[in-house]
């Protein structure tokens, strides 16, 4: 019997563009790789055995406020919540906006009834993938939760937001990854860039020393997800979805080059003039406002010209 739904394999998906992450992570077929990718991160006393999906929409209490559409949402046979993202672009507001989806999560947790106090309130974890840095000193890896200033003691354990700066992966091998959560964040770097065939892949995998054959059979089933024969719809929805990701990749680039030749020239001829130190600062800022410039025209929203270039909305506005 022929089956229902045509299928077709046109090449890899790239794991960092939104649908293909959620494909990867974000489906009923696919859960046992969200729940090895987080008993990987977190290590926690007694792995995670189960992980249900939630509905990604926050929606508010209000129609005024605000709604959140994440990437990815579970909790586990615990309670404990899961929220998982893929960020591509920089943005400034980025600390802000990780702790203002973590406590709306927390918030709904909150229920109209008698029964219901704080105690019954449950771990949440707001988990960042970022294919860039966003400090000055970045690290892979950074954990945040509220401590006591004086003496850095934790005072709760019910907020976790977890940053994963893939850029700070300096390792050329899998191998030479220390922890196994920085092996699978290495594996996805090169699925996304097209480093290595997916044979090369499975090697690779096979000769990982030292290591789980648990963990080494989740990273196989990984690198043989993102090479899954999709139905034409899918190949059709994922495929809209990479063009936006290399549209905007290409747009922030091409500011970028603009901007900095625009601005390095404005910045010597106002070195000349007043001195080579102002001239180098005017000459960034004027780089960033060609950048905003060039984003601008070709339909860029705001708040991501504005992670980009550290230009305010009300400046954008008026270029």
């Amino acid at each position: 019997m022929k089956p229902s739904v045509q299928t077709v394999r046109r090449g890899p998906i790239n794991p960092f563009v939104d649908w293909g992450f959620k494909y990867l992570f974000g489906r009923e077929e696919s859960k046992d790789l969200l729940k090895g990718f987080l008993n990987l991160l977190l290590n926690p006393e007694v792995p995670i055995r189960e992980v249900r999906f939630l509905n990604p929409e926050v929606v508010p209490d209000r129609p005024d406020m605000k709604r959140c559409l994440l990437d990815v949402l579970c909790e586990d046979e615990n309670g404990d919540q899961y929220l998982v993202e893929m960020q591509k672009a920089s943005r400034r507001d980025m600390a802000n906006r990780l702790v203002y989806y973590a406590c709306r999560l927390i918030d709904r947790m909150g229920r109209h009834s008698s029964e219901w106090d704080y105690a019954m309130i449950k771990r949440v974890y707001a988990i960042c993938l970022m294919d860039f840095t966003y400090e000055k000193n970045p690290h892979l890896r950074s954990d945040i939760m509220l401590c006591n200033v004086r003496d850095g003691r934790k005072y709760s354990d019910l907020l976790n937001i977890i940053t994963l700066q893939i850029p700070c992966i300096r390792a050329k091998t899998m191998g030479e990854c220390r922890e196994s959560y920085e092996k699978l964040l290495f594996l996805l770097r090169s699925m996304s860039k097209n480093m290595k065939t997916k044979e090369e892949q499975l090697a690779e995998i096979d000769a990982l020393k030292h290591i789980p054959e648990e963990t080494k059979a989740m990273f196989r089933r990984v690198v043989m997800t993102v090479e899954d024969d999709l139905t034409e719809d899918q190949w059709r929805d994922y495929e809209i979805d990479l063009d936006k990701y290399q549209s905007m990749m290409i747009e922030i680039e091409t500011g970028k080059e603009e901007g900095r030749a625009i601005g390095l020239e404005e910045g010597r001829a106002e070195g000349r003039a007043e001195g080579r130190a102002e001239g180098l600062k005017e000459g960034c800022r004027m780089e960033r406002i060609e950048i905003a410039k060039t984003m601008k025209k070709k339909g860029l929203p705001s708040d991501l010209i504005a992670a980009c270039t550290k230009l305010t909305i009300d400046q954008i506005a008026a270029l």
